[in-house]
């Protein structure tokens, strides 16, 4: 994606709810997965970057960190820290560099603990894998858009997204009610693998429902004024997530909606998608 400015928050407040003070953004080029990283996916770098033979020192994902329903299905119950740590394995397994450090130098690669990472710490413009900032994700997931709540327009059905659907919103139209009726079945959670839904205009999938995305910034206040590359709050509680999940219902999935949680959970509704600041 190249650089962009647009009002991407709190634009959509038609529903009465507000989620943030409406203010422009510049973002400059950076590259997001078209899909939720897949189960599979998580597993092959988790495995790799466990392996003692690479010496990383990787031992804290454990066997159990990570969850899925299906190879294909995203990955769920991640951290923040876990997945911070998955991207610069990830990073280092193609031989990319790395982007999240443990020092003001950015000399020591974050590869075990829960480090809460400074913006100081981040090689932002490194080729290697990295979390979203709640702006180019929210940017990425309006597709183009403005003022509405979803990237194709207002109203929302489980033909196009995989969520919880209920009266509470009128302007969640399903025919169906409750959680998506191909996707819940087989006990919880009902994920549903990744790229099921039609693609937004930039070619991404599922930035409404299936699970909550973990991006990088700390969840605080916005401001008013125009912005550069926003990374949010210099060091508050929680995290920002983004997106909503299958637990979920559609006022929580708009594209304005902000989410968070302790860096440390992994709920069953908690995944992510990675992004680029550019290529090799």
């Amino acid at each position: 994606m190249g650089s962009v400015e647009a009002s991407i928050a709190g634009t959509d407040q038609s529903d009465g709810l507000t989620d943030a003070t409406p203010h422009a953004v510049t973002l400059s080029t950076f590259y997001l997965a078209k899909t939720e990283t897949t189960y599979a996916d998580w597993i092959a770098v988790r495995t790799w970057a466990m392996d003692p033979a690479r010496g990383l020192g990787v031992d804290d994902f454990g066997a159990t960190v990570g969850a899925g329903k299906g190879d294909t299905h995203p990955v769920q119950m991640v951290s923040w820290y876990d997945v911070v740590k998955w991207c610069n394995a990830k990073s280092e397994r193609e031989g990319l560099t790395p982007v999240y450090y443990t020092n003001d130098a950015q000399t020591l690669v974050d590869r075990t603990g829960n480090v809460n990472v400074t913006a100081g710490q981040v090689k932002w413009g490194a080729n290697g894998y990295r979390l979203p900032t709640e702006a180019e994700w929210e940017y990425a997931a309006r597709g183009g858009l403005s003022g509405q709540r979803f990237s194709w327009g207002d109203t929302i059905t489980h033909a196009q997204a995989n969520y919880n659907s209920s009266t509470s919103y009128a302007y969640d139209v399903s025919p169906t009610r409750g959680y998506h009726p191909t996707y819940a079945t087989g006990g919880q959670p009902y994920t549903s693998p990744v790229g099921m839904f039609a693609a937004n205009v930039y070619g991404l999938s599922d930035m409404v429902g299936n699970v909550w995305e973990w991006t990088w910034d700390w969840y605080g206040n916005y401001g008013s004024g125009a912005v550069s590359d926003p990374r949010g709050a210099a060091s508050v509680s929680f995290r920002v997530l983004r997106g909503g999940g299958w637990f979920d219902e559609g006022g929580l999935a708009r594209s304005a909606r902000r989410g968070y949680n302790d860096p440390g959970r992994r709920p069953s509704a908690h995944g992510f998608r990675f992004a680029r600041s550019s290529l090799p």
